[in-house]
């Protein structure tokens, strides 16, 4: 399968075209923006996710030679890590469990966008036999450098029925999301809960105002200098703590 396409390997995503790389996006089941080539590419050029940080790219592509020129075929993003910071995915008790066997976890290979856990389309790709050649390039590449592991993160349906047929171990997360059920305001909320709920939720919001902290609304075209320094700080110090 993988004989009907050239793999290329390459450190640039600026070696793809931003319209070959979003068109393919667009034919997923679930194009998240955070796969787009400038988001991608605004990680790297600002040194965000960068060989500095522990995030060495390669972009792995498949392409389709037709009598046009080659075709975009399938593509991904893949990041050889030497940590697991940045992936809201916590291995870290698998990397004690290397290390108590005497064995190496890092460096090990990511495919998802830096510093975003949002589901969506990873292994891009035009058919499911691409995006079968595209993860079995994937492998090819970790044994032959000898990475340790694979992790797709956060994928759609069709990367994760990929990864089983290649034989992929799948681990399941939950996660917690609120959803407004129709309540008028808060207390109508808080009408739903039990009485200790509620007694617990207005004792901590009462804290919060004794405190004199307050919550400001403000769209990003309306953010101001010191408003983008006090984000940055406010993220930089989470990933110091």
């Amino acid at each position: 399968m993988s004989l009907n396409y050239v793999t290329r390997v390459q450190d640039d995503l600026g070696a793809i075209a931003p319209e070959a790389w979003d068109g393919l996006l667009a034919r997923q089941d679930a194009p998240s923006p955070f796969m787009q080539h400038a988001y991608l590419s605004a990680m790297q050029t600002s040194q965000s996710a960068a060989p500095e940080t522990g995030w060495t790219l390669q972009v792995i592509s498949l392409w389709r030679g037709t009598p046009q020129g080659d075709v975009l075929a399938a593509a991904c993003p893949l990041y050889i890590k030497t940590h697991s910071r940045g992936e809201y995915v916590f291995d870290h008790a698998w990397a004690d469990a290397y290390q108590r066997h005497g064995l190496d976890y890092y460096p090990k290979a990511l495919v998802a966008p830096p510093f975003t856990p949002v589901p969506g389309s990873r292994l891009l790709a035009e058919s499911d036999d691409a995006r079968q050649a595209l993860l079995a390039a994937l492998l090819d590449i970790c044994q032959t450098n000898n990475i340790p592991s694979l992790h797709i993160l956060f994928g759609s349906p069709q990367d994760l029925q990929a990864c089983e047929q290649a034989g992929l171990l799948q681990r399941d997360q939950v996660q917690f999301h609120w959803q407004n059920q129709g309540w008028r305001d808060f207390d109508d909320f808080l009408s739903s809960l039990t009485q200790e709920k509620r007694k617990k939720i207005r004792q901590e919001r009462r804290k919060v105002q004794e405190a004199g902290v307050t919550f400001r609304a403000v769209r990003g075209p309306d953010m101001t200098e010191g408003d983008w320094a006090l984000l940055l700080r406010c993220y930089q110090q989470t990933y110091w703590e």
